[in-house]
C-alpha cells in the first residue's frame, strides 16, 4: 500500500521576483465530462446500398446517404442525399434533402435540391426548390417549388360590399315606400 505525504509541495513555485519576467500562464485541468467526450468514437453516418441485380419492396428510411444501383419499388426516406446509380431503377416516391438520378425513377419526388445527370430519366413530378438537367438528361412530368409551411398573413384590409338583390328592399328603399304611402 502506498502513502503520500501532504505536506510536501511537488510543484516547485517560482519565487516573486521571478515572477516579474515571465508571463503567467493558467492551465485548466479538465473535467470528466471534457475527458469522457474526448474519448467517444465519432460517430458517423453510413450509407445505405442496395446493390446491383438486387430488389427491393417496401419503404426505405436513413439518416446517411442512399444509393441505389438495383431495383426498388416502394418509397424511400431519407434526410440527406439519395443516389440513383446508372444501373438503378426506383418506382415510388422519394423524399431527401438532395436527390441525384444517373439512372430511372418513376413517381414523385420530394427534395431541396434535385439533378438529372447524363444518363437519368424521371418519370413523374418534382417537387424541389433546385433542378438541374443535365445534357442527355430525361424529365417528363411536371416539377414545381417545393411549398414549406410559412405562416399565413392576414390580407390587407379589404372593404366587402355584400350584393342586393331586386327582391329585397334596402333601408333606404323601405323608407322612400313610406314616404310614398303617407304622402
Amino acid at each position: 500500500m502506498l502513502s503520500f505525504n501532504k505536506q510536501k509541495k511537488t510543484i516547485n513555485e517560482p519565487k516573486p521576483q521571478d515572477m516579474n519576467d515571465q508571463p503567467t500562464v493558467h492551465a485548466e485541468t479538465p473535467t470528466s465530462a471534457d475527458v469522457a467526450d474526448a474519448i467517444k468514437p465519432i460517430r458517423a453516418k453510413k450509407d445505405t446500398f442496395i446493390s446491383n441485380g438486387s430488389q427491393f419492396t417496401g419503404v426505405i428510411e436513413g439518416d446517411g446517404n442512399i444509393v441505389v444501383e438495383g431495383k426498388v419499388e416502394g418509397n424511400i426516406l431519407c434526410t440527406h442525399m439519395v443516389r440513383i446509380e446508372n444501373s438503378g431503377h426506383v418506382k415510388g416516391e422519394i423524399r431527401a434533402q438532395q436527390i441525384m438520378i444517373n439512372g430511372a425513377v418513376e413517381g414523385r419526388c420530394y427534395a431541396d435540391s434535385l439533378s438529372i445527370q447524363a444518363k437519368g430519366s424521371m418519370r413523374g413530378d418534382i417537387f424541389a426548390d433546385e433542378i438541374s438537367i443535365e445534357k442527355g438528361g430525361i424529365f417528363i412530368g411536371q416539377s414545381q417549388l417545393m411549398q414549406k409551411a410559412q405562416p399565413q398573413s392576414q390580407p390587407a384590409a379589404t372593404k366587402i360590399t355584400s350584393l342586393k338583390t331586386a327582391s329585397e328592399p334596402t333601408e333606404h328603399a323601405a323608407q322612400d315606400i313610406l314616404s310614398s304611402k303617407q304622402a
